[in-house]
């Protein structure tokens, strides 16, 4: 947990929501500038989904986007910036329920994610909107009424990530009725479907490990998996 900055540094309306906004498991950044002559220095908050509007707001984006807590310090037109950054833990929204919802949500719940079932376009676009800076949809539902409309506000809001279980002629069913509703081919490239990564999966529970390592590289920015002894440089970089 962080450590509260001291409160002469942060405005009260700040400081109340910095912890709101942590209690609520959204990803915020504290920075903080501090005065050429270093005497005085004055915090706020940047929340992960925040345009960013000076170089602190781009490195506060970047170090949320690593899904890992971090700080950095650089200088800006008036001084000293300090940076510290404390992302959300992914938001597994799954679409659908039975057998392989239940084993997604608890594999999620093992890694200290969270997770939420959802049932209907309207639950989904309302946990979506609400935890866009984490959300991460697993559609498991074949049915046109839920999965289409539902990937397409994911697509809107660009959650960090959006796939679909489903045999390759659903995943060719998904993309057309994307395109009808505007979805464009760009973004119809984050769709990660046929769901998962390529483990050789075949029972429910190898199915979610696959597309929970699939989760975790996205948000860390790997373009593809791959055995560590195949890799260079440190590990857990």
């Amino acid at each position: 947990m962080p450590v509260q900055p001291p409160s002469a540094q942060i405005r009260r309306s700040e400081r109340c929501a910095w912890w709101e906004l942590l209690g609520d498991g959204v990803g915020v950044a504290l920075v903080t500038r501090l005065n050429e002559a270093a005497d005085r220095a004055a915090s706020g908050v940047v929340r992960a989904t925040e345009a960013p509007r000076d170089d602190a707001g781009r490195r506060a984006g970047e170090l949320l986007a690593t899904r890992r807590a971090g700080r950095d310090a650089l200088y800006g037109e008036s001084g000293l910036v300090l940076v510290e950054a404390f992302p959300s833990a992914p938001y597994v929204v799954i679409g659908g329920g039975g057998e392989l919802a239940g084993i997604i949500e608890r594999q999620a719940l093992l890694l200290g994610w969270e997770a939420v079932l959802v049932t209907a376009p309207e639950e989904a676009a309302k946990v979506l909107e609400a935890r866009r800076d984490a959300a991460c949809l697993v559609m498991l539902s074949h049915e046109e009424s839920f999965d289409v409309p539902t990937l397409r506000v994911a697509l809107d809001l660009g959650v960090p990530y959006v796939g679909a279980l489903g045999s390759r002629r659903t995943t060719a069913r998904r993309r057309e009725g994307l395109l009808a509703a505007g979805v464009t081919g760009a973004e119809l490239a984050r769709v990660h479907g046929p769901i998962g990564l390529d483990l050789g999966a075949r029972t429910p529970a190898e199915t979610a490990l696959a597309i929970c390592a699939e989760i975790l590289g996205v948000l860390g920015a790997r373009g593809t998996a791959g055995a560590l002894r195949d890799t260079e440089g440190p590990i857990n970089s």
